[in-house]
């Protein structure tokens, strides 16, 4: 069914249908205060004749199914967009990583100020008693279970930046931990 441009936005705009745009949004946890919201409210609204020309029916002889329908592939594609630009942001850090990586205690170090045959028992105790759920995850994923991150991501349900920002907090939880105050910075 081929239909232009122009029914597509007469019916967006007749009555409360644009409301749609707005509930995709809401449930994106994108509220009228945040910075960008403007940003995928139009780009909803530009996308919005795509789906308008992808229904398999009449959108005039069935407007609700059609606004279902529409509402579903708002959340769909504004939410792609939304992770995509976050994924863009996230490697965007700045500074100077090396001074970190040089002032990180090694191993031999670790595992000499502790004392412990078995490492990885310290660990899983370690965070046992003061780390949460997903630290937790990420230390049995890789000592215990021996998992890649991609494979603890499909393990617990979740993305692989989860499963990152599990280790970073893991990272940083034991670097708290291990290092004497007076030698942490």
């Amino acid at each position: 069914m081929t239909t232009d441009t122009a029914a597509a936005y007469r019916f967006l705009y007749t009555g409360d249908h644009e409301s749609i745009i707005y509930a995709a949004l809401k449930k994106l946890h994108l509220r009228p205060n945040q910075e960008g919201y403007e940003d995928y409210l139009q780009e909803g609204r530009l996308y919005f004749p795509q789906i308008y020309a992808s229904f398999p029916e009449d959108p005039e002889a069935k407007p609700h199914q059609f606004l279902a329908y529409a509402q579903q592939a708002l959340t769909w594609e504004l939410g792609n967009q939304l992770r995509n630009h976050r994924r863009r942001e996230l490697p965007l850090e700045t500074g100077d990583h090396t001074a970190l990586i040089e002032e990180t205690v090694s191993d031999e170090d670790v595992l000499s100020t502790i004392g412990l045959n078995d490492f990885r028992t310290y660990l899983i105790q370690l965070i046992g008693g003061a780390g949460n759920t997903g630290e937790w995850r990420f230390l049995v994923g890789t000592l215990v279970d021996q998992l890649t991150p991609a494979e603890i991501a499909t393990k617990y349900g979740v993305n692989r930046t989860t499963v990152f920002r599990w280790r970073r907090s893991l990272s940083r939880r034991l670097l708290r931990t291990l290092t004497p105050p007076e030698k942490l910075f």
